[in-house]
């Protein structure tokens, strides 16, 4: 059996058939440059419609350290990643994407750092390419938001962190141990705690092919951050309910002043019409956030398995009977 530290390398695919072998070459140099430590590759194919399945298959073929967990359909970026994690059985693992704008490069210099007690190394985007100023500016409003309105053990989550990181044995198994349906991942492992470090990089434009995370994404990580670390949300509507209330209040008690002791008349029909619409357009958003706490108490207690496992490449058959690894979610190894 080996002595050396295993370093396992997690990476969720979705329609990746372009950049497949040039991600297994490029990880192919990285841990043959790295000889002190033994690696395996995790590919988690969520879903994919293309031949990336295929293509992972004769990776494995050809260098038996790539091994791959095929999902039934696509289960999100994050339910690649809890099936990977669930999978992966090194000293540490690695969380990166497949489009190569991760850099594998970097990896080694994670490594560094971990090897200097962190437990935890994620990657920093120095620069980026081939990113609109849009996308730049929505960038920096997500982590402003995220981190304005969530509270994660008094911590903050470092503007431009990426989910491409490290993390130590310890760190990814408290991971797989939650049973929490919407995950934001960096946010789990901010709150994780343990020692943690970045690691700045320049992020190139993908490989090959479309992207996976459009401005919509993006939006819908920051209201994921925000509802699933923070009260804020619904505390704020709930000042709002006392502050229009007692203005509510305040309004009528001067109409009714005004019309019993001065005389006037109580008119105003536009006024009044307009205010119910606002109350109502007031009530309405907080139904909207009372819902969204809601639809996530009601993805939590249904307690679905995170993803569904197809079929497996590289595991050996009993590794699925394994009791340390039999969690939802799970299926049977090929």
């Amino acid at each position: 059996m080996s002595s050396k530290k295993k370093i396992s390398i997690v990476i969720p695919a979705w329609n990746e058939q372009a950049v497949i072998p040039e991600l297994g070459r490029r990880l192919s140099q990285v841990m043959d440059r790295c000889t002190a430590y033994d690696f395996e590759v995790i590919v988690v194919e969520n879903g994919s419609v293309d031949n990336s399945f295929g293509l992972l298959g004769k990776l494995h073929e050809q260098d038996s350290r790539f091994k791959c967990v095929q999902l039934s359909r696509n289960f999100t970026a994050d339910g690649g990643v809890a099936a990977g994690l669930r999978y992966a059985s090194g000293d540490c693992a690695v969380l990166m994407d497949a489009d190569l704008q991760d850099p594998p490069e970097v990896i080694e210099e994670f490594i560094e750092k971990w090897e200097q007690g962190y437990e935890v190394v994620y990657g920093i985007i120095r620069r980026r390419d081939g990113v609109s100023a849009v996308r730049k500016y929505g960038n920096k409003v997500f982590y402003a938001l995220v981190n304005y309105m969530t509270d994660i053990g008094g911590t903050s989550i470092p503007q431009n962190v990426t989910a491409f990181r490290l993390m130590d044995r310890k760190v990814y198994e408290v991971l797989n141990n939650m049973g929490e349906t919407n995950r934001f991942t960096r946010g789990l492992c901010t709150w994780c705690g343990f020692s943690q470090i970045g690691v700045e990089f320049d992020r190139a434009d993908r490989f090959a092919g479309e992207t996976k995370a459009p401005l919509t994404d993006i939006i819908k990580e920051a209201i994921d951050g925000m509802f699933s670390f923070s009260f804020l949300p619904i505390k704020v509507v709930t000042f709002l309910g006392i502050m229009l209330s007692l203005f509510s209040f305040l309004f009528l008690a001067w109409q009714l002043i005004s019309t019993v002791f001065m005389g006037s008349s109580f008119e105003g029909y536009l006024t009044i019409i307009s205010t119910i619409l606002l109350m109502f357009g007031f009530l309405f958003l907080v139904l909207g956030v009372i819902g969204e706490y809601i639809a996530r108490i009601f993805d939590e207690v249904k307690r679905r398995p995170l993803y569904v496992v197809k079929n497996t490449i590289g595991f050996s058959d009993n590794f699925a009977e394994d009791p340390h690894r039999r969690l939802p979610g799970h299926g049977n190894g090929n």
